[in-house]
């Protein structure tokens, strides 16, 4: 169904000053080039943590007397961003850790997380208690967490919260609190999410059956636990975290929202794939990958094969086929597996096709699939050398990442957050600077010296979510640390070119995840694509943002919905974030 219809609202942009207060089939070849040099940097970052009322630490235990050294401590924890209130504004959840009690600190307990809310001016307070944050249903404790990840699970208006962890999830309504304002209530039990899990990392929603209510998707790692937590070393002599080649995978779990405010769990029949020396999850991606109107699902696996999912569902019902081998998106381009974190879906090379971006450990290449598929038929190449991003070299140990358009030229660049996962590295430190690449026309070059000296200063990080946080059209970042304060990373770079954003919405709050979004203007045609998760143990702004260069020209931006209809606007006006409705 095509439109001319003008959008229903328009986000008031916000001009801000400071704070003042706290396989089998072979895909064709590609030229490898050799690695660019560093290139003067057109971006810069400033870190307003300091002035943002944020204090949260994340903890990880480690500080344990004698240490424990467990795998447990490694995976450090993510970010969400999401605007719980709506009042235009993201807000920022950090999930909150945990550490070991018990007269042998051998129990392992939760931290609470903390909800930030969104002042304006990058200020932020602190709403966890008051909005029903600080502890499970029935007042338990918190467990050990990790990730949190957002969708609209009872199709209200409002977005709800997952958060995950060791030994469990935790599904958050929101709701109204009775004074004007919204709170969230623990609807676990309920949900049918309360039980099942040994050690859920990243999760990711969308509506896999075409029934508009977001599915679910919970990575699991590795089988660890203090029976099962042997002493390792990598230089012979000092003690440290193991290497998760010590345990075998654990299974991922799927459910599917039945409509009725629960959650079934169909792992068992959707064709999953089975636990062993497989598995070993820790970021999944969910969008329509191969171009056929189904959201497909790729997860980021630890040291063995990554998985893609194609979906090959029927309205009710949820079935998928692992296919990332043979379609070339498990390993990379030598036949090796990695040890895989974080994901990103977009179309750096502007094709029209979504590419899939995976960050590596240390001593390998970060892995950028070039999409060959045809509908319904998936079709990977490994394309790393041949976009530049093989420049940064191998040293990092990735996590975070998300393809944004920094300088608003219409090219999406390229970010990634670092730090290495075990205690006392040999080669390279544990405390590791950031990267971030700027694309020119499709090819990469590391920009990250120039960038700010936030980017350049060590941290111990983990997730990452990518966000406007002061709606002004430049995206900024919140970076999650390991056993200190996150990262407010403000995007103050010197801006000339112009910008467009979207929001989209379906009828009756139907789930967006698969939808493609495409914009024609001076600078030709981009494309997004709406995904769920991403990023690692993290939930990125989810409005959709474009550079649009040096026009300033009225934009036509058309939208391919789930259900396979079609929408066009015309002259949507450049310089603020419009929201995309659904015709009904």
């Amino acid at each position: 169904m095509k439109t001319n219809q003008h959008l229903v609202l328009s986000y008031f942009i916000l001009f801000i000053t400071g704070c003042g207060t706290r396989g089998p089939e072979q895909a064709p070849a590609v030229p490898v080039v050799p690695a660019e040099v560093a290139s003067a940097s057109p971006f810069r970052f400033d870190d307003v943590t300091g002035a943002s009322g944020i204090v949260h630490q994340y903890r990880n235990g480690e500080e344990t007397q004698p240490p424990h050294l467990s795998i447990l401590e490694s995976l450090g924890g993510g970010a969400a961003l999401f605007d719980f209130d709506g009042d235009g504004l993201l807000d920022i959840y950090f999930p909150g850790g945990g550490h070991y009690t018990g007269p042998d600190q051998k129990t392992i307990s939760g931290h609470p997380g903390a909800l930030y809310r969104n002042k304006g001016n990058f200020c932020f307070d602190d709403v966890t208690a008051s909005c029903g944050l600080n502890s499970l249903a029935e007042g338990r404790p918190w467990f050990y967490s990790h990730a949190a990840t957002v969708a609209d699970v009872d199709r209200d208006g409002w977005p709800d919260l997952l958060v995950t962890g060791w030994g469990r999830i935790a599904l958050f309504r929101n709701i109204e609190n009775g004074k004007g304002g919204r709170a969230f209530i623990d609807i676990s039990k309920i949900a049918g999410l309360d039980k099942g899990i040994t050690w859920a990392t990243s999760a990711a929603f969308a509506d896999l059956d075409a029934d508009g209510w977001p599915d679910l998707y919970v990575c699991q790692y590795v089988d660890w636990s203090f029976s099962k937590n042997p002493s390792c070393d990598y230089d012979g002599k000092t003690p440290d975290v193991c290497p998760p080649k010590k345990f075998l995978g654990l299974p991922h779990k799927l459910y599917r929202n039945n409509g009725k405010g629960g959650f079934e769990d169909i792992s068992d029949i959707a064709s999953l794939k089975p636990a062993g020396d497989q598995g070993k999850g820790l970021g999944v991606i969910i969008a329509d990958i191969d171009m056929d109107g189904k959201p497909d699902i790729y997860v980021a696996n630890d040291t063995v094969d990554n998985y893609l999912y194609a979906n090959r569902s029927a309205k009710g019902t949820i079935k998928v086929e692992e296919v990332g081998v043979i379609a070339g998106a498990a390993r990379d381009g030598n036949g090796a597996t990695n040890g895989s974190m974080g994901l990103d879906i977009a179309d750096p090379m502007r094709r029209g096709q979504p590419d899939i971006w995976v960050t590596n450990y240390e001593n390998e290449l970060h892995a950028l699939y070039r999409n060959l598929s045809k509908p319904g038929k998936p079709l990977f190449t490994f394309f790393t050398p041949a976009s530049g991003i093989a420049a940064i070299g191998q040293k990092f140990v990735g996590w975070g990442t998300a393809f944004l358009d920094l300088d608003r030229d219409g090219w999406e660049d390229l970010v990634i957050t670092n730090g290495h996962a075990i205690r006392y590295p040999t080669t390279t430190t544990r405390r590791q600077r950031m990267v971030v690449m700027r694309n020119q026309k499709g090819r990469f070059n590391d920009a990250s010296a120039g960038s700010g000296a936030c980017i350049m200063e060590p941290y111990l990080g983990r997730g990452m979510a990518s966000g406007d946080l002061d709606n002004d059209g430049a995206v900024d970042l919140v970076i999650a640390g390991t056993n200190e304060v996150p990262r407010i990373l403000r995007n103050n770079s010197p801006q000339t070119n112009h910008w467009i954003g979207f929001q989209l919405s379906r009828k009756d709050h139907a789930d967006v995840v698969g939808t493609r979004v495409t914009i024609d203007g001076d600078a030709g045609k981009q494309y997004r694509f709406a995904k769920g998760g991403g990023s690692y143990a993290s939930n990125p702004d989810r409005r959709m943002h474009f550079g649009l260069g040096a026009s300033k020209d009225p934009v036509t931006v058309t939208a391919t919905w789930p259900d396979g209809s079609t929408q066009t606007w015309t002259g949507l006006q450049p310089n603020q974030y419009h929201v995309l409705k659904q015709a009904p």
